[in-house]
Formats: structure tokens, C-alpha cells, sequence
């Protein structure tokens, strides 16, 4: 209870303060008359603070009938004890508007272990989506980019994303341009229909299917390169769950 009470006083060490052990008894009530009650002027402190004489149990004697010590207090512990207390509502009543609206409710939600956060780097986690400024900025890539703007501009950002993903992309980039010419759909290989119109619906299902296979390697690429950055970074710590200092 004494080490409860000194972190409510802010003491500095409050865990390895010892005061079954009469120096740091002394010490410690030193601290809380220099630092929190302030009874005595700072030259009629000159006896508290000789810790090591042997008539500082004077000095303290006539401390704890000026601060009006109860009489009743067994031992030096129980007296250290109701002068802590004594400095405790010192301390509230020179800070009331900062204390009065603590109580046990918010006391216990404040020692809540909190879930860890993770500073995002990502610029887009800043972006606002439905201000006027990105509403201004995706309608002028679209028109770059010769496409018809939606009026729901998130409808338009994602046409701009599936453009730029299967034409301007740097994999995209490095194919030859088509010609406008028809997809030489019959040089393809064939599944082995006899029935003609079956055969050229199997092809065309296969190229989609290949398509889409190409698009979940190039997902799963992405992901792989993602996660090696983020374990391959040394000022990650995944154990406190936060990236970066």
C-alpha cells in the first residue's frame, strides 16, 4: 500500500524504496515534506534532512505534532502511512479541476492492456475519398486516360485501376501492341471436340482460365514481395506488433 500511494505521489523510485529500512524512512519523508506538503519553511527543514544523526528522532518527533500526527499510529510504517495520505489530499485539493473527474470506471479502462498500433506508411490511409479535391483529381486521370467518368467516383477509380493493371503496367508495357487484328483464335491449342462450335466455346474457356490463373500468380508475387519486405526490414518488430521506430 505505501508503494501504491507513493506512485499516486509520482515518487521517482517507488518500487525500490524500502522503508522498513530507517534511512530510506528518512529519506522518503524528507521527499514528501520538500516535495508535497511543504509544512515547514525550507530553512526549518535543516534537522529533517540530517538523516544520518542521531538527532534527527527529535526532529521528527516535533514533525509529527506540527503536522498533528495522530497519537494513536503503532509504529513508524502507520505514521509514514497517514502522512502519505495527508500528502495525497494536499496534492487533490491543489489540483481539483485535474482529479475531480476520476473515478474507479475510468481507472479501469485506463489499465486496460491496450492492442498494439501500427503506424501506417501507406499514403492512401491519408486520403480523404469523398472530398471535393479527390473527387477533382481522379475525374482529370480519367479524362487522361480517355475514360468516361461515373458519377460515383469510386466507380471511375477502380475503371482507372483495371486500365492501368492490363495496359500500362510494366509486364503490359513489355508485350508488342495489337494491331486491332482479330485473336488468331484457331492457331490456339485445340481440347479435342469434333463438334466445331464446342471446340472454338472450350478454347475460349481455356484462354479466360488462363487469364485468370496469370492474374492469381501475379496476386500471389505481390504478396510474396510485400511480406519479404516487411520481415526483411530491421526496425520491424512483429512481436509488438509495429513497423519502423
Amino acid at each position: 500500500m505505501l508503494k501504491v500511494k507513493l506512485c499516486a505521489l509520482d515518487h521517482p523510485t517507488p518500487e525500490t524504496v524500502n522503508c522498513e529500512d530507517p534511512k530510506q524512512f528518512r529519506s522518503t519523508l524528507l521527499w514528501l515534506e520538500d516535495q508535497k506538503i511543504r509544512h515547514y519553511k525550507i530553512e526549518d527543514r535543516a534537522e529533517l534532512r540530517k538523516i544520518d544523526s542521531a538527532e534527527w528522532d527529535a526532529a521528527y518527533a516535533k514533525y509529527k505534532v506540527d503536522l498533528k500526527v495522530p497519537s494513536g499510529l503503532k509504529n513508524h510504517l502507520e505514521e509514514l502511512a497517514w502522512i502519505m495520505g495527508y500528502a495525497i489530499r494536499l496534492e487533490y485539493f491543489d489540483n481539483v479541476d485535474k482529479y475531480k473527474a476520476v473515478n474507479a470506471d475510468l481507472v479501469l479502462e485506463e489499465a486496460k492492456p491496450k492492442a498494439p498500433s501500427i503506424k501506417s506508411t501507406n499514403p492512401f490511409d491519408k486520403l480523404d475519398f469523398t472530398s471535393k479535391e479527390f473527387e477533382a483529381g481522379v475525374r482529370t486521370l480519367a479524362k487522361r486516360l480517355q475514360i468516361p467518368y461515373h458519377p460515383d467516383t469510386m466507380v471511375t477509380l477502380k475503371a482507372v485501376a483495371r486500365l492501368v493493371q492490363n495496359h500500362l503496367s510494366n509486364e503490359a508495357m513489355k508485350e508488342s501492341l495489337l494491331d486491332n487484328a482479330p485473336f488468331p483464335l484457331e492457331t490456339t491449342h485445340g481440347v479435342g471436340f469434333s463438334d466445331a462450335d464446342l471446340e472454338q466455346a472450350a478454347r475460349i474457356l481455356r484462354l479466360l482460365q488462363i487469364q485468370s490463373v496469370r492474374h492469381l500468380q501475379t496476386a500471389i508475387n505481390e504478396t510474396i514481395v510485400a511480406v519479404q519486405n516487411l520481415t526483411a526490414d530491421p526496425r520491424t518488430d512483429t512481436k509488438l506488433g509495429k513497423v519502423g521506430r
